[in-house]
């Protein structure tokens, strides 16, 4: 009978044994050796994503030496493969970048070499200009969406988090139908905006604000796009004021951010407007310590993000190379504004910057109510707010009008409006808003009522369509918009500011 000796030893070689002869197959563990699919990666000025595969023993190690180039390294495959995702953030600067990845494993070394082609300025781009008359019959009167895209809670933002339903088509035919011509769809993106250094959009949330873009395309309005609520996280100025260093990289994601955008509705036409921010200022609206010390300092940091705001749009071509831009101001504010606001260099033959400022005076009378109750000259003078309220208005839209309107520069105020009152001041509300919108319209300016769906009288109350079918929230609000829009829209000679006025409760 043969006797069979079977034994492994730690060399890994099989050895045999009949009797008095062995043999041995010297099949030793095969070593695996440091490889990767690409050594050089190079990236178009908007930078990007790719993946490379890593061959090694052992989960390999991975490092970018430059700061507009991320990656994230996936875990090593039974096959000993680990694939490699690289980031790169699009290129605000007019110099190409390159860099190295280096990857380790064990004692072994393997350098990527990384390259970003550098921003090109943008051509002149040949255009008519978007003079005031052209804004004015373009934009207004127009809608809010507030408090809807922009609703945020615990630093996410979210489309219902805030009480309002569902955007549907219904709700942009619904604004349509009352009489307006543009809706503002404020968006906050915070919480859905990825990590350094391309800052890369949650497709799910991009997808919803496209998906409401196209309602408004599909009715017929203008739509303005922004950022809205992220003032208060990505785009806090203080932070930025207080450290140059953050400055930068704010710069870089608005220019990232503004990229994405850009490039994700490059096909949609001038009926699409970008606005840069809602109202930048750093928690004291214009009245911080820090402001009131030095002004200037934020009014310069505020036009260089509007400046890379530009940059970022027109370099991405095609019909965002003449799209109508809205550039606001410190806090939106008007008076901050005039005083502070830079506009952008434009790469355009004629121009297409439009000013972005909001109007809620007087601030007592239409967001802080009961504190003051009434406006105008026929109210009882203990309900409302001291001095001439009309002169008040007329003042501000005539500075507005002189600064830019009569400078064939274009102003909107994205924003205006005022909370609903209890029913024995529902009189002097409605002559507000009618005088406000009157006299806005004499000056060339057109206006976007905040609506942000919250019913009820008292402060923040500013609700007029139901932003999940269009509809009016009840009759009152009608008749409040169709006072706007008269206001806004009436040809007859006989109506006129003195007679808006003499028409007071």
């Amino acid at each position: 009978m043969i006797n069979w000796k079977i034994a492994l030893v730690a060399a890994a070689a099989l050895l045999i044994a009949c009797g008095d002869d062995v043999y041995s197959n010297n099949q030793k563990t095969e070593e695996v050796k440091l490889s990767v699919s690409e050594t050089f990666l190079s990236f178009d000025r908007f930078g990007g994503e790719k993946t490379i595969t890593v061959t090694s023993a052992t989960q390999p190690g991975v490092v970018s030496d430059s700061d507009w180039c991320g990656t994230r390294a996936g875990r090593i495959s039974r096959s000993k493969e680990t694939v490699v995702t690289v980031t790169a953030g699009a290129n605000r600067d007019l110099a190409a970048k390159s860099g190295k990845i280096t990857i380790t494993c064990g004692g072994e070394k393997v350098v990527v070499n990384i390259s970003c082609e550098a921003r090109v300025a943008p051509e002149t781009a040949s255009t008519t200009a978007v003079t005031p008359q052209i804004a004015f019959e373009t934009i207004g009167p127009g809608w809010n969406m507030g408090n809807h895209m922009d609703a945020i809670n615990n630093g996410v933002s979210s489309e219902t988090v805030w009480g309002n339903p569902m955007c549907t088509q219904a709700t942009m035919n619904g604004v349509k139908a009352a009489g307006f011509k543009s809706v503002r769809i404020c968006t906050t993106w915070e919480g859905h905006i990825g990590s350094a250094p391309d800052y890369k959009i949650e497709e799910s949330w991009m997808a919803r604000v496209e998906e409401i873009v196209g309602y408004a395309e599909k009715a017929g309005l203008v739509a303005i796009l922004n950022t809205h609520h992220d003032e208060s996280y990505w785009l806090d100025i203080a932070k930025a004021y207080a450290n140059p260093a953050r400055h930068e990289l704010v710069k870089n994601q608005i220019f990232n951010f503004w990229t994405q955008v850009a490039k994700r509705f490059e096909s949609k036409g001038e009926w699409l407007i970008f606005e840069s921010f809602n109202e930048i200022q750093d928690g004291g609206w214009g009245y911080s310590d820090a402001f009131k010390k030095n002004p200037s300092a934020q009014y310069t940091i505020l036009n260089e993000w509007n400046q890379t705001f530009v940059d970022a749009v027109r370099g991405t071509g095609g019909n965002n190379a003449t799209r109508w831009l809205g550039i606001p101001g410190y806090a939106a504010n008007p008076g901050f504004t005039m005083t502070g606001l830079t506009l952008p260099k434009d790469y355009t033959s004629a121009n297409r910057l439009l000013v972005a400022m909001h109007d809620y005076d007087p601030y007592n009378y239409t967001l802080n109510n009961p504190l003051v109750r009434r406006f105008g000259h026929t109210a009882d003078a203990s309900l409302r707010i001291s001095g001439d309220n009309e002169a008040g208005l007329r003042s501000t839209f005539s500075q507005i009008k002189a600064k830019y309107i009569d400078k064939n520069i274009p102003v909107y105020l994205g924003e205006m409006g005022c909370s609903r009152h209890q029913a024995d001041d529902l009189p002097f509300q409605k002559y507000y808003l009618e005088y406000f919108c009157k006299a806005a319209a004499d000056s060339g300016l057109p206006m976007l009522i905040w609506d942000n769906g919250a019913k009820g009288t008292g402060p923040e109350k500013h609700a007029y369509i139901d932003h999940g079918t269009g509809a009016f929230i009840d009759d009152i609000a009608q008749e409040l918009v169709q006072i706007m829009i008269k206001a806004v829209t009436t040809s007859d000679p006989s109506y006129t500011l003195d007679s808006v006025y003499n028409s007071a409760p």
